[in-house]
């Protein structure tokens, strides 16, 4: 991912972070995954935190660039 898409990402994520009070630390995006440092509060756990940042930064992105749709 590059470009405008890696700066949507990078938003969305820091969005996602910023309204669940988690603070995000390192924040690497890359042509094929995404390396993040977070920082959860104990009560959440890091399946759930993963779950909130792929769900809803998916869902935004697959709107906003429809031509990553796969066919």
């Amino acid at each position: 991912m590059h470009g405008k898409i890696a700066k949507r990402i990078d938003e969305l994520l820091r969005q996602c972070a910023e309204v669940n009070r988690w603070e995000i630390h390192e924040l690497n995006i890359q042509p094929d995954h995404v390396h993040m440092l977070v920082q959860l509060a104990p009560s959440i756990s890091v399946s759930k935190a993963v779950q909130y940042f792929k769900g809803g930064s998916s869902k935004v992105i697959r709107e906003e660039f429809p031509e990553l749709e796969e066919h």
